[in-house]
């Protein structure tokens, strides 16, 4: 009689639609997952649907734990690490179908313990976004939810786990297992190099930022011909007509315009005494930058400059000026833009003055922040290593709005108007694509070879 009984409770608790259940709700995770590995990697597709489920700016959680440093693991994005698990959690079921019932069983506990050690990790993962993130990722927690509707669908497989020591024993299911650690394998391998392909166009991108080395040889830019003869005037026509009908060409008007215009541009003698300082202090070029770290391009910029001093032969520095774009301090805004940005500048003296400068800058452009306010900026400071009390002090001291207020008059006086503005070697230029033209120029201006050509730089 027991065995009539435990019979259909068994077939119950094997029955197909579980294991398609999970299939499904794996596939789902991984789709987010996906998601949310683009985002980190600002490709266009993955940010803007994120954006749209998640919100955009400091308002999206998803952004703010993304550029966390709890987001990545041994340097790995955990949202590469959740697309693998959740494509190779989503077929071990599907195998599964294809065997006998007592292997469907063992694999079935499998499938419960992984995902119930999955929940366990999410739940720290949750715990971190509330206690020390104070924010939460939507997305995040919808994969978290998927993994626990899909560990309550293979819940019966509970009384199997008692097989599972066995499951490499069994000839169908030490042969299944075979099979999906091998297509596990190719997951993973597809998924490192997609990882890897999406962290060297994000390289890219940032390296497009400051625009690209001119040609080793090109054509010398033509003068417009005289419009004091109708048929020059006319010739003027087609020729601007040509360069507007072709992209290359307008591209070179456009660099030849911006080289004019920095040949022509005065040298602003900029204060550079006590300023931060990446780079060698005796670099023949020396580039200062006034920037503002609510400033999305100026996020950008950062990253693009790490790469590029790494690689510039020692010839150039940066030196990093405050240039927020927030009445509060800056008098000449007729309206805030980036609500915040005075105090997180005010927190950048402060950070120079413990020396831990860039350590603040790298920490503060890491993170998605809406209207920080002093404890913000605090908070920030504690986590890139600095000493907090001393920094909470020192915003409190009206020398620190004053030295804010110094780079902005200074900023203003060399018709620094927006963020990020650069000046190399003391003259402004006239837009960042042309910062690699620029430097190009002014080294063989001073005799130095060409600039390196630009290598991958190291994660962070």
């Amino acid at each position: 009689m027991a065995s009539t009984t435990e019979s259909p409770r068994a077939e119950s608790d094997l029955a197909t639609w579980r294991f398609l259940c999970v299939s499904l709700l794996c596939l789902a995770a991984a789709v987010i997952s996906g998601l949310l590995l683009l985002q980190h990697h600002g490709e266009p597709l993955g940010t803007s649907s994120v954006q749209a489920l998640c919100g955009a700016g400091g308002d999206s959680g998803c952004e703010q734990v993304s550029r966390s440093p709890y987001a990545k693991v041994a340097g790995l994005p955990l949202a590469a690490v959740g697309l693998f698990f959740f494509l190779s959690l989503a077929l071990l079921p599907l195998l599964a179908l294809l065997t006998a019932r007592e292997t469907r069983a063992s694999v079935a506990a499998l499938v419960l313990v992984a995902l119930i050690a999955a929940l366990a990790i999410d739940l720290v993962l949750l715990l971190i976004q509330v206690t020390a993130l104070k924010t939460y990722c939507g997305l995040c927690i919808a994969t978290y939810f998927l993994a626990g509707g899909a560990a309550f669908a293979m819940l019966p497989a509970r009384r199997h786990v008692s097989s599972l020591p066995g499951i490499a024993g069994q000839g169908e299911s030490r042969l299944l297992l075979a099979s999906w650690l091998a297509v596990c394998a190719s997951l993973a391998a597809t998924v490192g190099a997609t990882e890897g392909a999406l962290s060297s166009r994000e390289r890219e991108r940032a390296a497009g930022i400051l625009g690209s080395l001119p040609p080793s040889a090109s054509a010398p830019a033509t003068g417009s011909p005289s419009a004091a003869d109708p048929r020059d005037a006319q010739a003027e026509v087609r020729r601007l007509q040509g360069i507007l009908d072709d992209p290359q060409k307008l591209e070179q008007y456009f660099a030849d315009k911006a080289s004019r215009e920095y040949d022509a541009s005065r040298v602003y003698p900029i204060k550079l005494d006590g300023v931060p300082l990446k780079g060698p202090e005796q670099a023949p070029i020396r580039v200062v930058e006034y920037s503002d770290f609510l400033c999305p391009y100026c996020r950008g910029i950062a990253g693009a400059f790490r790469n590029f001093l790494a690689n510039s032969g020692g010839r150039v520095n940066l030196y990093f000026k405050h240039y927020p774009l927030d009445k509060t301090c800056n008098s000449s805004m007729k309206e805030t833009v980036h609500p915040g940005a005075c105090w997180l500048a005010m927190g950048g003296v402060c950070a120079q003055d413990q020396g831990k400068f860039w350590d603040y800058h790298d920490r503060v452009f890491a993170t998605a922040l809406n209207n920080p306010q002093a404890k913000d900026v605090v908070r920030l400071a504690t986590e890139a290593g600095l000493d907090g009390p001393r920094l909470e002090s020192c915003l409190m001291d009206k020398r620190t709005a004053e030295k804010v207020k110094a780079d902005i008059a200074e900023g203003g006086e060399g018709g620094v108007s927006g963020t990020p503005t650069l000046f190399i070697n003391g003259k402004r230029l006239p837009r960042v694509e042309y910062f690699l033209q620029t430097v190009e120029k002014e080294s063989s201006r001073l005799g130095l070879p060409p600039l390196p050509k630009p290598q991958p730089h190291q994660a962070h």
